[in-house]
């Protein structure tokens, strides 16, 4: 049996790269699908790529840092299924450019940062929420990055992405232990992958990353409040 037989899942960025790979491969295994992106018209190319017939994936375009936009998640939600099994935050951005160190980082690039990697998908989640707690061993899923590690906050480069996915785990532990018992949270390192964020120079591929989004929601259930990359446990 497909491994995500009947699974209810909303992953955002679903438009390209990893969110696309990873909508993809949970397609084949037989997940019920809301992809969300901001920009509409690549939103629905996306969806006649991987499901034409619409049978399986509905889309939601929406840009996730505006007020309206989680209420907005929650009832496309509430309309399709009624409940949610797994949400999935994929959406971020890198728009640190060549800025070395956080005190010279122009303070419109540290707050959009924050906004995006942060804070949409924390007012997404408690949107969700509810959702989520009718779902069948309910999970999130916040895409981190091994740039945002404590150890990263050592380095100088990229600092409002590193700064915005460390504050991600943080938010990751914070709710796995409110959560405990009634909702799986974790966070997930997708590599350095060729995406649009990641850059034609990366080494990985978002298919890959793909493997390791279906390895961490497939793990049972009790298994919270850890970092995940290809499978294996790292360090936060």
């Amino acid at each position: 049996m497909a491994l995500l037989s009947g699974r209810r899942i909303l992953i955002t960025g679903v438009s390209r790269g990893v969110g696309f790979e990873t909508a993809r491969l949970f397609l084949e295994e037989g997940a019920e699908l809301l992809g969300v992106a901001r920009d509409a018209a690549r939103l629905e190319r996306a969806r006649q790529a991987l499901d034409p017939s619409g049978e399986r994936l509905s889309v939601v375009a929406a840009e996730l840092t505006r007020e309206e936009a989680p209420a907005r998640l929650a009832r496309a939600v509430e309309a399709r299924w009624g409940a949610l099994d797994v949400l999935f935050n994929n959406a971020a951005v890198q728009i640190d450019g060549a800025t070395r160190g956080v005190s010279t980082l122009p303070e419109s690039v540290f707050q959009q940062s924050l906004a995006e990697n942060l804070v949409a998908p924390y007012r997404v989640t408690r949107a969700l929420l509810p959702l989520l707690r009718r779902g069948t061993e309910p999970r999130i899923v916040n895409v981190s990055s091994g740039a945002g590690n404590l150890e990263s906050m050592q380095m100088v480069d990229i600092p409002s992405y590193r700064l915005s996915k460390w504050a991600l785990n943080g938010l990751t532990l914070l709710l796995a232990g409110e959560l405990a018992g009634a909702v799986s949270v974790n966070a997930f390192d997708p590599g350095w992958v060729k995406t649009d964020l990641g850059g034609p120079n990366a080494p990985g591929k978002p298919e890959e990353s793909a493997r390791g989004a279906l390895a961490l929601v497939t793990l049972p259930f009790e298994t919270t409040g850890k970092f995940w990359k290809d499978g294996i446990q790292i360090p936060f």
